[in-house]
């Protein structure tokens, strides 16, 4: 039998594995991982709140690790959006106050924007990529630690734009690397455990690593052979968890960030508050102890307004009885 070099390193993972103490077995002094201080984190996106807002709640439920959500957006309330701010729109005064609001927080991170219009990994695209470079310095300014990154095609998937897309993020991983964070680009393309690992292989930088949103698997080829009908039974929702728990253990530490939340199970949408279940935090937790994920875990829910701080509030309550 023939072993590439991942083959090679996961059977050694796995000698090693067989070789360790029983961490259950009476007398053992073997450790079990501490997640670090800053695990818990959400984001600001709470749709018609102002950024000050939504940053205050954040602190008052007593998260320690924020994520800014909306760089192209604006401080005030602003009806079905995301607050957040353009850093060159912003007096000096109203720096400091971004500033001073975050200061609370252990852990800063911030999410680069998305939305549709902006494929700045289309070949030419130089507005789009000049605005997500911009977002880049706004990262910098408020002290981030990780910017999450959609790998945004300009088609169904990334396969015309692979190459574009290698280099451009190869690119802004040294850009964020030389303004003192590193980018974390988020599942859903590729649509494949081989072929995300592929992407990160050939992107070569060590400044640029993975977020793991737990919902963004829906399309994965792996999961092709369930049916819509059967979303919502056992083995769909098991494939789901198990894919989940599977991409955390390939990547290792190239994780370096993950996006929690619930999933319907009838439909498989996202984003929801930990109310259906779906999402085995067990078995993920597990397979984060076991490579000894060192980020955060920063809920992305989406839903009524005027229902985010019970959902947040909640979710906080449950994610940290899993970590237990």
């Amino acid at each position: 039998m023939t072993l590439d070099r991942r083959g090679f390193l996961a059977l050694l993972a796995s000698a090693a594995a067989c070789n360790e103490p029983d961490n259950q077995g009476p007398g053992s002094t073997a450790q079990r991982y501490e997640f670090p201080t800053y695990v818990a984190g959400a984001n600001t996106a709470i749709a018609g709140w102002g950024f000050f807002d939504a940053v205050e709640l954040l602190a008052e439920i007593g998260f320690p690790t924020i994520e800014v959500q909306n760089l192209d957006g604006r401080l005030e309330p602003t009806e079905g959006k995301f607050p957040g701010f353009r850093l060159d729109e912003l007096s000096e005064a109203e720096k400091e106050r971004v500033r001073e609001s975050l200061a609370p927080f252990e852990r800063v991170t911030v999410h680069l924007p998305y939305p549709a219009e902006m494929n700045y990994i289309a070949p030419g695209a130089d507005d789009s990529v000049a605005a997500l470079e911009r977002a880049l310095d706004a990262a910098a300014f408020v002290g981030a630690k990780i910017a999450v990154l959609h790998p945004q095609p300009s088609g169904a998937d990334l396969t015309a734009d692979w190459s574009t897309a290698v280099e451009r993020i190869r690119r802004w991983g040294s850009m964020a690397e030389d303004r003192g964070f590193r980018l974390a680009c988020e599942t859903s393309m590729p649509n494949s455990v081989p072929e995300l690992l592929r992407f990160h292989d050939e992107i070569d930088n060590p400044a640029v690593g993975v977020t793991l949103d737990v919902g963004h698997q829906a399309r994965f080829a792996e999961l092709a052979q369930i049916e819509k009908s059967e979303y919502a039974s056992d083995e769909g929702i098991r494939a789901y968890n198990d894919l989940n728990a599977r991409i955390v253990r390939e990547l290792g530490d190239r994780l370096i960030h993950l996006h929690v939340h619930d999933i319907e199970p009838e439909t498989w949408a996202e984003h929801k508050p930990l109310v259906h279940g779906f999402v085995d935090y067990p078995q993920l937790i597990a397979a984060l102890r076991e490579i000894e994920y060192e980020g955060s875990l920063v809920f992305e829910i989406g839903g009524d307004p005027e229902a985010m701080p019970g959902y947040l509030r909640e979710g906080k309550k449950k994610l940290e009885a899993f970590l237990l």
